[in-house]
């Protein structure tokens, strides 16, 4: 396995990865059946008149399987459950519909490990503070079982991949701010050495060490281009394998002992998001769910589950848009840019300021989202690189080095240490040739080129200047931001850039119980059955908290370590 990519290794990489999710995502929508209602199985992956309709069971397989436990997805929750599940004995087979392993997020959210043990975190003041974030809407016994269970899991993780190379630094940093939460829980991996200062092009790496461990280590299975189709369930009611479509047809795998369900959620699904989260993300202009189709919410649905109310993804403040750019039900056609979630000053299409910068990357879409025209534009002047390192963010919205040993010190996009050469050359230079981001001498000639009447300029320049005066003041008397987070806006040259959303997951799920195990709406579980990761209900229904750093691929990760050992009856 190679793993230490250069940076044009690392590059060409995330192309390609570019090229395949804009074609993915060309194919999401399902095709209307013909008329007489849903496809026939016969027809393949075809999708029914409704993401809601159930397909027909196929009454042919090229082949059958039998295992201990089948895993459907080969993701972040997926390898953690199978190699899980192999580690104690069964014979584990997973089916994922991509042609490779899915793509690993570098932070992992763990609390209270014995591998930082100067860093304990106090598991009720998160709870509260968790809650507080989600309007009291999330499940607190869900929050609680990670909380108190992901120490374990990332112990085992590092026991478990360790030995090949695997390093487990920790982030610790936070402002120094007393109103400032941000709990000290977020893992990095990378692989054979670890550079505090940065660049570490060797992060992102952990799933495929597991999947060697998986697959060379312990004789797991895993069967790529085999997307899962639908449960099979007894008279019971019990599910007893799964429906899968090889290449040659379709197979039946028999699973003895549980189906475990880890398939992303379902942000490349426009019928989907349409359905169930629309106001939360029509005004996206990016997305990364690319395989994530919610066919695993749709099989936990038709064996009887029960979905969580409401509908949301995890979406970032970081879109940059092109003039004349138009949202569409491809929720496609900006750019990526990660300066779009620092907090420098916002105004709508009006030249109006219209809230506190400094919030969470959901939140901070939203307030701009319900404004006109459902974007804003984030203003900043020649002293940005100043005003980061001052505005010290954490998380990866991070621009300027943390303190050596607290977290990678490099752009999560492009591995190389940060710095504002760095930060000129691979995140603002391309975005003003190809002119999403204004650059200009004067405000006045900003405003111009922020396509402004003569009214909206007007009431843009008397915007900067009384944020200007708040920022002399120290204090933000109009919207609450803290003194360290607000920036003049007074150096020439000034910058601007509209920004919309780019949509990362969807974060509302399947009703589950703390062991994984889907419910139906009388409350009791589904017995063979366990549903995790973005396909499981009860964390974030409605906002995502940004500064619980890493804690989706550790929620996600810990409930799949859960799901694994309550199947095969293992502490």
């Amino acid at each position: 396995m190679e793993t230490n990519l250069s940076r044009r290794g690392f590059l060409t990489g995330a192309a390609a990865a570019g090229a395949l999710a804009a074609m993915g995502l060309a194919g999401c929508a399902p095709t209307p059946a013909a008329e007489g209602g849903t496809k026939t199985a016969d027809t393949g992956a075809a999708a029914a008149t409704s993401w809601r309709d159930k397909l027909e069971m196929p009454t042919e397989f090229v082949e059958t399987v039998d295992a201990d436990i089948v895993v459907v997805g080969a993701g972040n929750g997926g390898l953690v459950a199978a190699t899980t599940a192999a580690q104690n004995g069964a014979k584990v087979v997973v089916l994922e519909k991509a042609g490779a392993i899915a793509a690993a997020r570098e932070a992992i959210g763990a609390l209270n490990s014995k591998l930082a043990p100067d860093h304990q975190e106090d598991v009720p003041t998160l709870l509260n503070h968790a809650n507080q974030t989600q309007a009291g809407d999330a499940n607190m016994l869900m929050y609680k079982t990670w909380a108190e269970k992901s120490g374990e899991m990332i112990e085992w993780m590092a026991d478990t991949l360790g030995p090949k190379g695997m390093l487990f630094p920790f982030e610790w940093h936070c402002p120094d701010d007393p109103h400032a939460y941000y709990p000290a829980m977020c893992y990095n991996p990378c692989i054979g050495e670890y550079n505090p200062d940065g660049p570490n092009y060797n992060s992102y790496a952990h799933l495929e060490v597991m999947r060697d461990v998986f697959t060379e280590d312990l004789g797991g299975e895993i069967r790529f281009e085999c997307p899962a189709q639908q449960l099979i369930i007894d008279e019971a009611g019990r599910v007893t394998g799964v429906v899968a479509e090889g290449k040659e047809g379709f197979i039946q795998v028999n699973a003895a002992k549980g189906v475990i369900i880890c398939t992303g959620g379902y942000g490349a699904n426009n019928e989907m998001l349409a359905d169930l989260a629309p106001g939360n993300s029509a005004w996206c202009a990016l997305r990364d769910s690319v395989t994530e189709t919610g066919d695993g919410i749709r099989m936990a649905l038709w064996a009887g589950a029960e979905l969580e109310a409401g509908g949301a993804c995890m979406i970032w403040n970081r879109a940059i848009l092109p003039d004349g750019f138009e949202f569409n039900e491809d929720r496609m056609g900006g750019d990526i840019f990660l300066p779009g979630s620092q907090p420098f000053l916002h105004v709508n299409v009006n030249g109006e300021r219209f809230m506190n910068e400094d919030q969470c990357y959901p939140m901070s879409y939203a307030a701009g989202a319900n404004q006109p025209k459902h974007y804003s534009w984030i203003v900043w002047d020649g002293n940005y690189w100043d005003d980061i390192a001052q505005f010290d963010t954490c998380g990866c919205s991070r621009l300027y080095p943390a303190p050596s040993g607290t977290a990678f010190n490099a752009d999560v996009y492009d591995c190389e240490a940060m710095s504002k050469e760095h930060l000129d050359e691979f995140w603002l230079n391309p975005r003003l040739e190809a002119g999403t981001l204004k650059k200009a001498d004067t405000l006045e000639a900003l405003a111009d080129m922020m396509e402004f009447d003569a009214d909206q300029k007007a009431t843009f320049l008397a915007t900067v200047e009384r944020y200007n005066g708040l920022v002399a003041a120290g204090e933000d008397t109009d919207f609450g931001k803290p003194a360290y987070r607000l920036s003049d806006v007074e150096t020439a040259p000034f910058y601007a850039a509209r920004i919309g959303g780019e949509l990362l997951v969807t974060i509302h799920g399947v009703i589950t119980d703390v062991n994984s195990r889907p419910l139906k709406n009388d409350g009791t579980p589904i017995e063979g059955l366990y549903v995790c990761g973005n396909d499981q209900g009860g964390f974030y229904p409605h906002n995502y908290p940004s500064n619980f750093t890493g804690i989706n691929a550790g929620r996600t990760a810990t409930f799949a370590r859960i799901a694994a050992k309550h199947a095969l009856g293992v502490e």
